[in-house]
């Protein structure tokens, strides 16, 4: 079975999409990337390698040796199951959501602003309240997925639909695998910030 990572660089800015090929707690990591690279990963400096599997540990490292889409990778720290969850991208879904502890009835548009393995950010066109679970529509996964969703606050908005933060509770592991391949395939699919260079 594949070991799919996000390669990030120390900033958080998605580089490449890679599967592990070294035994997990390799002293040195080996890596392939899924497409033909366009750049040196030796001269990024630091990279974080996100593991879509829950249960593999993510980590941070320096790539010594690159040939074609071969890396080999001496990691430097083993990162928290938060460096996962807070992997956050911008997005612009177009949604619905449907009440379970709110006080109104039926189905309610909504715009995403953005998504993280935890949950979302998303305007919506009927007031929530802070607390209030309702289920969502997530359209951004390879199947739309509807998922329990607790409101956590009103973030500041310039729009005229109020923006809210939100956590989705109670997934299941299928659920999870999903909404995380999602975030990968959307960070690696956005053009890179090209860096400058000093003359």
């Amino acid at each position: 079975m594949e070991k799919l990572y996000l390669i990030l660089d120390s900033e958080g800015c998605p580089l490449a999409q890679a599967n592990l090929e070294s035994p997990p707690g390799s002293e040195v990591v080996q890596m392939r990337l899924l497409e033909e690279p366009d750049m040196d990963f030796t001269q990024v400096g630091e990279i974080q390698m996100i593991s879509l599997d829950v249960k593999a540990a993510s980590k941070k490292g320096v790539v010594t040796i690159q040939r074609g889409e071969r890396l080999v990778i001496r990691p430097s720290a083993v990162l928290g199951a938060e460096a996962r969850e807070n992997l956050r991208i911008l997005t612009d879904f177009h949604s619905h959501i449907y009440p379970i502890t709110g006080y109104w009835r039926g189905q309610r548009s909504i715009v995403g602003k953005d998504l993280s393995c935890g949950g979302a950010a998303f305007y919506s066109e009927v007031k929530l309240s802070v607390g209030e679970i309702v289920q969502m529509v997530l359209p951004v996964t390879d199947s739309p997925l509807l998922l329990r969703t607790r409101v956590l606050k009103e973030l500041p908005s310039e729009e005229e639909m109020p923006l809210y933060a939100a956590r989705f509770v109670d997934l299941c592991l299928d659920e999870e695998m999903a909404i995380r391949k999602a975030v990968f395939s959307i960070q690696v699919s956005r053009p890179r910030p090209k860096k400058q260079t000093e003359q």
